[in-house]
């Protein structure tokens, strides 16, 4: 589970990104995921994000919301790796890769099939958010009609 703040042009807030085991069984999962937070900027949103670079997930990649590459690369090829998932996996919305400098490179598929990146400032924490956290964030904003390059920041809230 990850507290995060996010900035963007129009709007800020926080969320809560929480992970949930994929289950197989529909009597034992509720679809969607009972939510209980107050109505906000940025809605729930239930999705499936998948480790691109996981082969045990490799089946799961062509139902995936959200894929996720963890390895770092240097920017440029960070944003290839991006347009290199989200083309592969056209029921794909959002692909988050890390890049060499720790942060993630975030692309959106729009309707026309185009990529287009959320520019995230670096923030002011030291440890990067996982690329999982990041994406799937991008993903919420998207699906809430925000666009990616509205997207500022996404930062770790504090713990208290």
């Amino acid at each position: 589970m990850s507290f995060v703040d996010w900035r963007a042009d129009v709007a800020h807030g926080s969320a809560l990104v929480r992970c949930e085991p994929l289950l197989w069984s529909a009597e034992r999962h509720a679809y969607p995921s009972p939510c209980s937070h107050a109505p906000c900027p940025l809605p729930c949103d239930v999705h499936l994000w998948v480790d691109a670079d996981s082969p045990e997930r490799a089946a799961l990649m062509a139902h995936a919301d959200v894929l996720v590459s963890r390895m770092p690369l240097p920017p440029a090829s960070a944003r290839r790796r991006v347009c290199e998932l989200l083309a592969g996996h056209p029921g794909c919305l959002a692909a988050a890769v890390l890049d060499t400098f720790m942060r993630c490179v975030v692309g959106v598929r729009d309707r026309t099939g185009a990529v287009s990146f959320a520019r995230l400032e670096r923030g002011r924490a030291r440890d990067p958010i996982p690329p999982h956290v990041v994406g799937s964030l991008v993903h919420a904003w998207a699906v809430s009609r925000g666009s990616p390059r509205a997207l500022r920041s996404v930062e770790p809230m504090p713990r208290r």
